[in-house]
């Protein structure tokens, strides 16, 4: 096994979505600041949310990685050094980079902080990795079209020079990790610049000269998803895993980082009792289809999202814990529509397993009792009818059956 712990990283759409992720157990958080960023839609930071989270993530003793990725125009070159100059008061451990640009500014103004390039370089060889460490840069992002089979000997031949990183859960690009012009060709949104409108999964009708094949053709890959490969990626050495989904939601980014922790630390403490819990939980939090993506080859036309497939119901996220009362009772803040009558499980870092309970009684902030909560961020009081021993932020979720598995 790699002497070395795995990293594991997790997306921060936002400030709050990047405490929760450090909460349920992400060694470090990549972010988007307002600019030089490829997530446009995603909220992002202003200088005072990215000096918080860099406060919060390093009181964790964790890392906070800056996404820089986009690829420059002209335009955009004369305010970068300002704006480098402005982030790294904020104590940034590492900067995601795609342009030669970006990266040789941050190495020559700032030498010692740690250059990440990203997946949107489309490194597939360890020619191409070795080439960016004499430059200065730390780690690589693979693409994620680089097979489990071709990053063996990736990880060899660079002999630790450089620090391999690969996407382990999230979306896939129809492109080479997300050099597409699908996006700008059919609604003027540059993805290469942050406004990607992931126009391959759109639904088309599909013709040839003679005849229409489908009204619901997409040509997009179905999400990726390597829980159940893990303890492989760790012993091939790679340095880190990262999660993607800076738009997905708190539920999302709790389930599916808690999961991967979870596995992760039962890996190295050689523990091999079942993973099934936490398997079946990140396919329930999946909001799209899942494979392997291009892990074991490239792949099959069952791998790829050339059909509409119906939305799985998968927003179970109920509320969160804010204090402890007493051995049964909780103050919560709601999130979505429950009701008494529910099973719910509870999700948190310090719990073994995911617990399953039910809610005997809610209150209200006036102490009325309720059977059912339809007000998102409400301050309730509830009773549990068991001793979980919760912790503040863990998250109860109702439990959805499923046949996915």
């Amino acid at each position: 096994m790699n002497n070395q712990q795995i990293e594991l990283l997790a997306p921060a759409g936002d400030l709050n979505r990047g405490k929760i992720a450090l909460d349920f157990g992400a060694d470090a958080i990549y972010l988007g600041a307002k600019a030089y960023s490829l997530r446009a839609r995603a909220s992002n930071f202003d200088y005072e949310q990215v000096a918080e989270i860099s406060e919060y993530a390093h009181h964790l003793n964790r890392k906070i990685y800056l996404v820089s990725n986009i690829v420059c125009h002209n335009h955009m070159l004369e305010g970068f050094t300002n704006f480098i100059n402005n982030v790294m008061q904020y104590k940034i451990d590492g900067f995601l980079c795609t342009d030669p640009f970006i990266i040789k500014k941050i190495k020559t103004n700032y030498p010692n902080v740690d250059i990440h390039i990203s997946t949107q370089q489309s490194v597939t060889n360890s020619k191409s990795a070795l080439f960016f460490a004499r430059n200065g840069a730390k780690r690589i992002v693979t693409a994620r079209e680089v097979s489990f089979k071709e990053l063996i000997p990736m990880i060899k031949n660079v002999q630790k020079k450089i620090e391999i990183e690969i996407f382990c859960h999230g979306a896939v690009c129809i492109a080479y990790s997300g050099r597409c012009m699908l996006s700008s060709n059919y609604c003027l949104r540059d993805a290469n610049n942050g406004g990607c409108a992931q126009s391959c999964r759109w639904v088309s009708t599909l013709y040839d000269e003679h005849q229409k094949y489908s009204d619901t053709f997409s040509m997009s890959a179905k999400d990726m998803c390597l829980i159940t490969r893990t303890k492989e990626i760790i012993d091939a050495g790679v340095s880190a895993i990262k999660i993607e989904g800076r738009m997905k939601s708190e539920h999302y980014i709790a389930t599916v980082v808690n999961a991967y922790r979870k596995i992760i630390d039962k890996t190295y403490a050689s523990d091999t009792s079942s993973n099934d819990e936490y398997y079946a939980d990140v396919l329930n939090a999946a909001n799209r289809e899942i494979s392997k993506g291009w892990f074991d080859g490239e792949p099959s036309t069952f791998e790829m999202l050339y059909h509409e497939v119906p939305k799985q119901v998968n927003q179970l996220f109920a509320c969160v814990i804010n204090k402890k009362l007493s051995d049964v009772t909780y103050e919560v803040v709601s999130r979505n529509y429950f009701t008494i009558n529910n099973t719910f499980q509870a999700v948190g870092v310090k719990l073994k397993h995911i617990e399953e309970m039910k809610i005997v009684n809610i209150k209200d902030q006036f102490g009325n009792d309720l059977s059912v909560v339809n007000t998102p961020m409400s301050k309730l009081t509830i009773t549990l009818d068991k001793n979980i021993d919760l912790s503040p932020k863990d998250i109860l979720r109702i439990k959805v059956n499923t046949n996915r598995l």
